[in-house]
C-alpha cells in the first residue's frame, strides 16, 4: 500500500504542477471580454520583418482587441499576465484532480501507518517468532554437544560437527535473521541492534566452531560449541528481558 501511495503522490504532484503553471497563461481563444484589459507580465510575440527579433508588446502592456488580434495572428496561444482569474484558468481541472490525488496518498500512507505491526509470523516454511527462531538454534546447537560425546571417533565427531552446523549455518540462522521486521517492531531500532550484538557474538563461535571441524581441532571445537550455547542463551534472556520492559 505505501508503494501505491507514494506512486499517487507524485503522479498528483506532476498533475498540480502542470495545472499550476497555466493560472496565468490565459488561452488567446478566449473572447477578447474576458482578456481586454488585463497586463503582459513578459513580452509577448513577435513583430514580423527582418533584424534582431523584436516583441509585439513588452511587459506592462495592457491587452487591447487590436493587439489581442495581432497576437493570435502571429500564432501566439497564451500570454503571462499579472491578474488572475478561475475562469481564464484553462488548468483548474487538472490542478484540482492533482488535489484530490494528493489528499488520496495521504490518506494511503496515514492507513498503512495505521496498520498493526508486523505480528510475530516469521518468514514461509520458518519459525513463526524470534523465540521459536532463537530456540531452533539453541536446540540444534544443544543437541550437537550431547550427541557428540557418544560417537565412536574424532572423525564422526568432525563430521557430525560439519552437518549440524552447516544446517544451523545456512537454514536456521537465516529464518531468525529474516525476522528483522519483527524485531525492529517490538525492540525498536536500539533494541534490536543490541539484541543483534548478542546473537552475533555467538554466530560467530558457532563458525568457529565449524571451522574447528574442518580443521579437525577437536578442542576448539568444543570449547566453541559452549562458548555459543552460552551467547545463545543470553540471546535469548536478553529477548525476554526486552519484552518484559
Amino acid at each position: 500500500m505505501r508503494h501505491l501511495a507514494n506512486l499517487l503522490v507524485i503522479a498528483s504532484l506532476i498533475a498540480g504542477l502542470f495545472g499550476a503553471v497555466t493560472a496565468y497563461l490565459p488561452p488567446l481563444n478566449l473572447p477578447d471580454s474576458e482578456l481586454v484589459g488585463l497586463t503582459l507580465n513578459a513580452p509577448a510575440g513577435q513583430k514580423p520583418g527582418g533584424g534582431a527579433p523584436q516583441a509585439l508588446a513588452s511587459k506592462n502592456t495592457h491587452l487591447t482587441p487590436e493587439l489581442l488580434a495581432a497576437l493570435r495572428a502571429g500564432g501566439v496561444r497564451r500570454v503571462l499576465v499579472k491578474e488572475f482569474a478561475w475562469a481564464r484558468w484553462s488548468g483548474r481541472w487538472i490542478f484540482l484532480l492533482g488535489c484530490v490525488g494528493l489528499a488520496a496518498g495521504a490518506a494511503l500512507k496515514r492507513s498503512g501507518a495505521r496498520q498493526p505491526r508486523p505480528s510475530a509470523a516469521g518468514p514461509a516454511g520458518g519459525p513463526q517468532s524470534p523465540e521459536r527462531a532463537l530456540a531452533a538454534i539453541g536446540a540444534a546447537v544443544d543437541g550437537l554437544r550431547a550427541e557428540l560425546p557418544g560417537l565412536p571417533d574424532a572423525n564422526a565427531r568432525f563430521r557430525r560437527t560439519l552437518e549440524v552446523l552447516t544446517d544451523v549455518q545456512e537454514r536456521l540462522v537465516p529464518d531468525f535473521i529474516a525476522l528483522r521486521p519483527v524485531l525492529t517492531a517490538r525492540l525498536g531500532l536500539g533494541g534490536y541492534a543490541r539484541l543483534m550484538d548478542r546473537f552475533a557474538a555467538g554466530e560467530r563461535q558457532l563458525n568457529r566452531a565449524w571451522s574447528a571441524a574442518a580443521d579437525e581441532i577437536e578442542d576448539e571445537v568444543t570449547d566453541c560449541l559452549d562458548r555459543g550455547a552460552g551467547l545463545l542463551a543470553t540471546t535469548a534472556t536478553e529477548l525476554h528481558r526486552f519484552d518484559s520492559r
